[in-house]
């Protein structure tokens, strides 16, 4: 091998971080002279919420949303940082998706019907890319996020006490490319909580029709 050849592979091996900001160098020059694509949409301020939906109309005197489950606020837990969270997601379906009907009987015996968000975490994972010269050609996974939500749902007679449950999870999982500009890594993460939206939804429904039908007027 020729002195040359090696004083280039031993360039190319040094840093896969510097041998990329040569590329995004060369890269930012032909677009500016060739590219017409719109630039990329700025980051996601969208508030996830129900109100779309039919609420369910339930005999019952009130609903009651408790969240013994709490935000870490520490690493890996990233959810407090974030507008949507499976917290804020729970809270939003239990605003938009229930409501309490007076004049039935339950509404008349006071029972109760009780959310409880048993957990709501997400955690973001560095993943392992591959170095030197292999990973100069790829472009890998580097972060993985997943999400659960988990909510009991209770009907509470004041008499007797509770009467029905239904218990749910969903979990979700996305994984970044090392080369997601930071508003695509903030789309990754939306996408992934409308998930836990759509899943949470389906299954508390589903599960409110299965074992609380009692409680929803039809």
């Amino acid at each position: 091998m020729s002195s040359a050849a090696a004083h280039m592979i031993s360039t190319l091996v040094r840093s896969k971080a510097h041998s990329l900001a040569a590329a995004i160098v060369v890269g930012g020059f032909l677009a500016a002279c060739a590219d017409t694509r719109p630039p990329p949409s700025g980051p996601v301020t969208a508030t996830i919420t129900f109100a779309h939906r039919a609420p369910l109309v339930l005999d019952v005197a009130s609903i009651e949303l408790v969240e013994p489950w709490r935000q870490p606020g520490i690493p890996p837990h990233i959810g407090h940082r974030n507008t949507n969270s499976p917290p804020s997601i729970v809270r939003a379906w239990t605003r938009d998706r229930l409501t309490a009907s007076a004049g039935g009987p339950g509404a008349r015996d006071g029972t109760i019907l009780r959310v409880i968000l048993q957990d709501g975490s997400v955690t973001r994972k560095a993943l392992q890319v591959e170095e030197g010269v292999g990973g100069l050609f790829r472009d890998e996974a580097d972060t993985q996020i997943d999400a659960v939500a988990a909510v009991d749902v209770e009907v509470i007679d004041p008499v007797v006490g509770r009467i029905g449950s239904v218990s749910v999870r969903v979990v979700g999982t996305r994984k970044i490319l090392e080369s997601a500009s930071l508003n695509e890594r903030d789309r990754v993460y939306f996408a992934l909580m409308e998930e836990v939206a759509n899943s949470l939804n389906s299954a508390l429904e589903n599960g409110l029709n299965a074992e609380l039908g009692f409680v929803i007027k039809r």
